[in-house]
């Protein structure tokens, strides 16, 4: 039975690899640094969402669903306008709010002179479904050899937003990868929304007789970028006042309004919980720039996994079996209030943290019960496998081709010194190995996603249910391993609280987590401070529903260098 359950998880982890969820997508698996000595606080922004008015807005959502593979997420009804609130198809980048107005205030839709420019698998199936939807094909995509032949295409949506159609490897359908808004001044445009917000000039184009734009981007990781263009084709553009808004949300909107001030550029209203009864109290100011461009400022606390910790029974043995086993590099040691941690990195640099934790309390604790798991990627996934038997681990499954119909993934099953489970996946990507996800054993699975996704921010990348075994659904941060929440369903007793487990969770506002967490109900047991043990970082504590310890730090994109 057991056999025939690792064999279930194998075509589960392939299934997982092939649709990049473990792996993050999105860029989840890029190296992130730790968080170093926080000598300053910053402010920067990111682009969370655009605005469109529109003249029809079931014809548009019908569009953007239809057309553009774009999926309705929620409907707002605000002080003079009902949003309907559109997520790309990848689930990744800014999210398009849709604005019908209701204030009976005359406003021309069809003048827009930015763009939305999406990053799709298949240009010409996605211009097809586009037209097909009610758009309008204007040039439509092919191969521009001035660019390398990237596939690229133009169309015109009901209100006459300008859509740019990009063909990317990257993409499964598509994501909005960047917002373009038209400025009057494009120099002092760059200026604002890199001094004020921290946006970073990525690059400068000039396309001769058509336009000059400035592509900018946030160091805040998982959004679109935002691009400033002004027209030189000699046509009449109207930059002032249209009905558009850039969403742009921080860890402090009080800070970023002081910041617009400072600008000589006026707030209409100071960052306060919402009146709009669909908000829930959220904080929001409004503020626009020099040609009247609506920005509604947002606090954010975008997170992802930093570390992933672990008790262990002797320290020193699971420090040598992680550097054996699975070529880890140790990055530091920590001696902290109950405990002696050893901070490792993968052998690739890429992925989140392993935390060992020794504890040195006298405390007793089970340390061989985790109803988790530790997802590695591995190039030569049975030599891995052979390194975690000659260190002293065990293999349950040895790494095997699943064969031409799952594209013969190679997976295979271990566990280390103290009984928690590895999972291998074969990677050809892969350098040497990486650490793609850790799982997290939940006793209720519903409300940990509710928990974990809807209040802490974390992306559902995908729910699997593994009849008889065990159900589960894996998350994405921004950045870092995937978090799997997993919840066993095989009759097999597990024990889902207190586990010696710890999340490192940075965030771009560690006191706006904390304030999410306790307002969600659950237990705050730090409030954020500076922890020497880890050189004055800004550190807080708080509890999932199971007695997962959460440490919650300053995310890097939330610092300035010291």
């Amino acid at each position: 039975m057991f056999q025939q359950h690792l064999r279930a998880l194998a075509i589960c982890a392939f299934l997982a690899f092939v649709s990049g969820c473990l792996s993050g997508g999105g860029g989840s698996s890029d190296e992130t640094p730790p968080a170093g000595p926080a000598a300053s606080r910053a402010t920067p922004a990111y682009l969370q969402a655009v605005g469109l008015g529109v003249s029809d807005l079931d014809a548009a959502v019908a569009l953007y669903r239809d057309g553009l593979g774009m999926t309705e997420r929620e409907r707002l009804t605000r002080d003079n306008r009902i949003e309907v609130v559109m997520e790309p198809a990848d689930k990744r980048g800014a999210l398009v709010v849709l604005m019908e107005f209701t204030d009976g205030v005359g406003r021309n839709v069809q003048q827009n002179p930015g763009k939305l420019a999406f990053y799709v698998k298949d240009p010409a199936t996605f211009a097809t479904a586009f037209a097909t939807a009610g758009g309008r094909i204007v040039v439509p995509p092919a191969p521009q050899p001035s660019v390398g032949g990237v596939i690229v295409g133009f169309g015109r949506d009901q209100d006459n937003n300008l859509i740019e159609i990009v063909g990317a490897s990257d993409a499964t359908h598509s994501y909005l990868s960047a917002v373009g808004i038209g400025v009057s001044d494009l120099e002092a445009a760059r200026d604002f929304y890199a001094n004020t917000f921290g946006f970073e000039q990525d690059q400068f184009l000039s396309i001769p007789g058509q336009y000059d734009e400035y592509i900018l981007t946030s160091p805040v990781p998982g959004s679109s970028a935002l691009v400033l263009m002004h027209w030189t084709n000699g046509a009449p553009y109207d930059y002032q006042d249209n009905p558009i808004k850039l969403e742009l949300a921080s860890a402090d909107p009080a800070l970023l309004a002081d910041d617009i001030e400072k600008a000589n550029l006026p707030i209409n209203q100071a960052p306060a919980p919402s009146t709009d009864a669909d908000l829930n109290g959220a904080l929001v100011g409004y503020a626009a720039d020099a040609d009247g461009t609506m920005l509604e400022l947002r606090r954010s606390i975008r997170p992802y996994l930093a570390g992933a910790a672990i008790g262990v029974a002797d320290l020193e043995a699971s420090v040598s079996f992680y550097q054996e086993a699975l070529g880890m590099q140790q990055v530091t040691r920590r001696t902290r209030d109950n405990r002696d941690e050893v901070v490792l990195r993968s052998a690739d640099n890429k992925g989140s943290q392993i935390v060992l934790m020794g504890f040195t309390d006298g405390e007793a604790r089970n340390y061989s019960r985790n109803p988790g798991k530790l997802v590695f990627y591995a190039r030569d996934p049975n030599a891995f496998a052979q390194s975690i038997r000659d260190a002293g681990g065990v293999i349950l499954v040895e790494p095997v081709d699943q064969g031409p119909a799952l594209g013969n993934a190679v997976v295979g099953f271990g566990r280390d010194l103290d009984n928690n489970l590895i999972e291998i996946v074969g990677d050809d990507s892969a350098t040497e190995s990486w650490f793609g996800a850790f799982g997290i054993g939940v006793s209720d699975l519903a409300s940990a996603k509710a928990f974990y996704a809807d209040t802490l921010g974390f992306k559902v990348s995908l729910f699997l249910p593994i009849a008889g075994q065990y159900n589960e659904y894996i998350l994405q941060g921004y950045g870092g391993s995937a978090l799997v929440l997993m919840n066993w369903t095989n009759g097999t007793p597990r024990n889902y609280t207190n586990n010696p487990v710890k999340l490192e969770i940075g965030s771009l506002s560690p006191e706006g987590f904390l304030e999410t967490i306790g307002d969600a109900g659950q237990r705050v047991d730090q409030q954020v401070t500076e922890d020497p043990s880890r050189n004055d970082e800004l550190v807080g504590y708080a509890r999932d529903a199971d007695g997962t310890v959460l440490e919650v730090l300053l995310a890097p994109w939330g610092q300035t260098a010291p």
